[in-house]
């Protein structure tokens, strides 16, 4: 058998150690004098921060000046012809978001019909489920009032017969 190395004597855990860190924290009643402590007043003259965003902020392209602020003729031909794309752009997508607009209204008022129509199919259906329920309330009535009149009587009641003449 192979020899085991002699028992070390427990030492006590350094402070620093992992096992310290997550021992328990002392209890909150340690010191009742934190209960009094209030929170440090805001100072009134508080200035405001240097990294708060300000107006001129944002990357902007160096405006020229002089001579060169001048388009050219072909520049502004250019310019021109863009502007005029833009404006066609923007009026198709006008045309195509009224139409979208209009189907989208058509689709609502189908489904407002459906919804109408199942409205009528639950009422009819709730019609006809309270029709069925009162037919058999009023037979259980009649046999309940048939048994109570043998109850009293103590043979079957007969019903009353009419007679030709009686009319």
């Amino acid at each position: 058998m192979a020899k085991t190395a002699p028992k070390k004597s427990k030492a006590p855990a350094s402070i620093h150690s992992r096992a310290a860190k997550r021992a328990s924290s002392p209890g909150i009643d340690l010191d009742k004098s934190l209960k009094d402590v209030r929170p440090p007043a805001d100072a009134k003259n508080t200035r405001p921060s240097v990294l708060a965003i300000h107006q001129g902020a944002g990357i902007s392209k160096k405006s020229k000046n002089g001579r060169k602020s001048v388009l050219s003729a072909r520049a502004s031909r250019r310019k021109e012809k863009g502007l005029d794309r833009a404006e066609a752009f923007m009026d198709k997508k006008e045309t195509k978001v009224e139409k979208s607009k209009i189907r989208a209204k058509t689709v609502q008022g189908r489904s407002k019909a459906w919804e109408e129509q199942n409205k009528k199919a639950m009422a009819a259906q709730a019609k006809e489920e309270d029709a069925e329920r009162s037919a058999k309330e009023k037979e259980i009535a009649v046999d309940d009032l048939g048994c109570m009149l043998m109850e009293v009587v103590g043979q079957p009641v007969p019903f009353p017969e009419v007679d030709d003449s009686d009319l």
